[in-house]
């Protein structure tokens, strides 16, 4: 269990990929800045934006989630995951990527368009059914739409009086809407954890419902200590989430490379690059700097899919502009594969007694050797596996990576001022 993910970035240096790769001495330099940036991180430890590393630490919580998991499943088989963007993007990440049984969790308030919730209605047994209400705020339209629609829903077919047992709100305890909806009605209440919903995967937010599949929720989290323990490292070559964050910077600020790709070759991780695009767009689409500074900085990331968008992207990838940086995500071990047999007189011999898996990763390989020879820029994430404890690193390898990006960048990772224009006008169209 002591194996962790090895970051492979050979195609990105100018050795492989000329004048678009780095130079090890332009790297060496900014290595020489991790020292102080990590001792600025320290002086922030107590500040709620970056409460996101202590998260893999607290295991007395994760105790406590999966009691009440335990208390509550004898009443209810399904759970549904109402919330948006932070709130619901880690959770499904997490599901989608290691549950065998994900019809037991949906996912619902990523948009009002009516056609979802006809959907949805037509899956669950509402008596046997969970809502968890997911809003920092407590003021999300989205959220509160969906919340006010299910609520009716089950009001009508269990009666308003046990309504309430069907209802867990996750939120700031401090005030908003649903807050005080919750406290009206009863429901139970889990407080949402200090930091941004981005950054809250390995809070409640996703815990919750991975405890309800029952995935090793600890498991999970010391995984993420390992990524946790590896950034304290002052020596960049032990860190690879500062390596990474380092090689985007110098992609981003010298040879114009202003977008990010990550593409999985794990069918199951193509939700992980979804809650990878919001990290790293609201997280580094800045238009001032720390000192207020104008700079419009940000890296735009595509969340692309391997082996599929091989012959859907592949050739803009290799022959448009070269402005990309791309991030494929692999495992050096699979918890199932299959041999295919002799197909006899069919002249594809040459995949005989070859494993699917075997085949899956000579395509990424292939497809990394065919960007690196077009001198496009990329590296590769090897997990040991696929589990519980490799996907906490992962969660945590790029949380830090965007937080030393953002101090590289000289932003602050945290806000996003620029979303609140768009719920400001939205509530003054509604009223």
């Amino acid at each position: 269990m002591a194996k962790t993910l090895l970051y492979d970035y050979q195609y990105m240096s100018s050795s492989k990929v000329g004048n678009f790769g780095f130079k090890q001495s332009e790297l060496a330099g900014l290595g020489r800045k991790l020292k102080q940036i990590n001792l600025r991180l320290e002086k922030k430890a107590d500040n709620p934006d970056l409460s996101f590393r202590k998260l893999p630490y607290d295991l007395a919580g994760a105790d406590i989630i999966q009691k009440l998991v335990k208390k509550l499943q004898p009443k209810f088989e399904t759970l549904v995951v109402v919330g948006i963007g932070g709130s619901d993007l880690g959770a499904k990440a997490l599901v989608r990527a290691l549950a065998s049984n994900q019809q037991k969790v949906y996912f619902s308030g990523d948009t009002t368009d009516p056609q979802a919730f006809k959907s949805l209605l037509a899956k669950i047994d509402f008596k046997k059914t969970l809502f968890n209400i997911v809003s920092k705020s407590g003021n999300t339209l989205e959220t509160l739409s969906s919340f006010i629609f299910w609520r009716d829903q089950v009001i009508k077919k269990v009666g308003y009086k046990n309504h309430s047992q069907h209802f867990i709100v996750t939120t700031n305890i401090q005030g908003g809407k649903l807050m005080n909806l919750a406290i009206k009605e009863g429901y139970a209440i889990l407080a949402h954890y200090s930091g941004g919903g981005r950054y809250s995967v390995l809070s409640v937010n996703g815990l919750f419902p991975a405890a309800w599949l029952g995935l090793d929720i600890k498991m999970l989290l010391k995984g993420a200590q390992v990524m946790d323990k590896l950034a304290k490292e002052n020596s960049w070559q032990k860190n690879p989430s500062f390596i990474y964050a380092a090689l985007h910077y110098l992609g981003y600020k010298k040879r114009g490379q202003h977008i990010a790709v990550l593409m999985p070759y794990l069918e199951a991780l193509n939700s992980f690059a979804f809650w990878y695009r919001q990290l790293l767009a609201e997280s580094l689409g800045k238009k001032y700097d720390l000192n207020g500074k104008l700079v419009s900085v940000g890296m735009t990331p595509i969340a692309s899919a391997g082996p599929k968008d091989q012959h859907s992207q592949l050739q803009l990838y290799n022959e448009g502009a070269n402005d990309k940086i791309f991030t494929f995500v692999t495992a050096a071990k699979s918890p199932v594969d299959f041999k295919l047999p002799l197909y006899k007189d069919s002249g594809l011999g040459f995949l005989a007694g070859k494993s699917l898996g075997q085949i899956l990763n000579i395509e990424q390989q292939a497809v990394a050797w065919s960007l690196m020879k077009n001198n496009r820029t990329n590296g590769t994430l090897v997990l040991p596996e696929l589990n519980e404890y490799c996907l906490g690193q992962l969660f945590q390898f790029f949380e830090l990576a965007t937080v030393y990006l953002g101090e590289l960048l000289g932003i602050n990772v945290f806000d996003q001022p620029g979303v609140e224009d768009s719920k400001k006008q939205m509530m003054k169209m509604l009223k």
